[in-house]
């Protein structure tokens, strides 16, 4: 009787492949739990009663030490949009590990998020339970630190995304064409809105620092404070309308959230009879967002689709039709086929 037999080769591919889908899950679930343990202390620190964890509510350790620049106290509620928005594409890549495409899991063929994406985020869930508790207890330069994790990581975490979504947007335009819009509109734009807030509140939290422990006076720190924002502001215009324009087009969410936050200082900060100087600035800037955001949205109704030619081509072509898709691993191209893609980042 003839019996078929496995290559070794494939043999060990296919368990290695399993291996890869299993890692991926488990940093997805990781990631998730991340979130909704720092989520829990975050609310626990706001609130008046958090059972002996925290000795004060953020209000009033942010009111024990005031800038010109520190943000109103309605502006906490812009996390309830966070959790929200972070929840959302963290449940929509749990659900790539059980989707399928023509070569397997979704979330593995191609990978743009691959399992070092999550265990970043992971990383910015613990530096930001561990900066709950150093602000709480008033140490400002080891939670200075713990802040700034959390904008540059999520950077980091953006870097990769629009990277792998870019190299391969031909495959997946053919192939699966409404996964890089959840990636661009839930991934992306999240990480986006997550990024900006938490570097206006890292940008307050340095403030803080030269305010009262490098002994600044503080209508200079928060001028200081507005400038960079402003530089920061404009480098990324330049970045998404110039340079990285086809990485970055998509991402609609930075100057709505820089507008929310010079919001929040400016009405903190407003006085009719009696208007500071920063507060004249931070309305400035709030007037240069909302110009830049609306040349944004204009720029974006010419923005070419360079997918679309592919769209008409066979579905389901082998992965070697694109070259930002993996080739084939050794002599067995078929069972390379078969097991995915091979991700040049991370």
């Amino acid at each position: 009787m003839y019996r078929s037999r496995v290559s070794p080769y494939g043999q060990a591919s296919m368990e290695g492949h399993h291996h890869h889908v299993v890692l991926h899950g488990a940093c997805i679930a990781l990631a998730m739990v991340s979130l909704v343990v720092s989520e829990t202390f975050h609310v626990l620190a706001s609130g008046t009663n958090s059972g002996g964890l925290f000795m004060t509510a953020l209000d009033n350790v942010s009111e024990s030490f005031p800038l010109e620049v520190t943000m109103d106290c309605w502006a906490d509620n812009t996390w309830i949009m966070l959790r929200l928005w972070n929840s959302a594409w963290l449940i929509h890549s749990l659900f790539t590990v059980f989707q399928r495409n023509v070569f397997g899991p979704v979330s593995c063929n191609p990978e743009i998020h691959p399992p070092s994406f999550y265990l970043i985020w992971t990383m910015i869930n613990v530096a930001k339970i561990t900066w709950l508790f150093l602000w709480d207890r008033h140490d400002l330069l080891p939670s200075l630190f713990f802040k700034w994790v959390m904008p540059i990581h999520s950077f980091q975490m953006l870097y990769v995304s629009y990277r792998n979504l870019h190299n391969h947007r031909t495959w997946l335009a053919i192939n699966n064409p409404k996964e890089p819009w959840w990636t661009r509109y839930l991934t992306q734009n999240g990480l986006a809105v997550f990024g900006w807030w938490t570097l206006l509140e890292a940008l307050v939290s340095l403030g803080v620092v030269l305010r009262y422990q490098a002994g600044l006076p503080d209508p200079l720190v928060s001028s200081m404070v507005l400038t960079v924002l402003l530089l920061g502001m404009l480098i990324w215009f330049v970045f998404e309308s110039f340079i990285f324009s086809k990485y970055i087009r998509y991402t609609f969410t930075v100057y709505p959230v820089l507008i929310v936050g010079l919001g929040a200082m400016f009405t903190r900060s407003y006085r009719v009879h009696d208007l500071a100087p920063n507060t004249v600035y931070c309305g400035f800037l709030m007037l240069a967002a909302t110009v830049l955001n609306c040349i944004r949205l204009i720029a974006a109704c010419f923005y070419p689709d360079d997918t679309s030619n592919y769209l008409t081509e066979e579905p389901n072509r082998k992965p070697d039709f694109c070259k930002t898709v993996c080739k084939p691993m050794g002599k067995d191209s078929t069972m390379a086929s078969q097991i995915g893609f091979v991700n040049p980042v991370f």
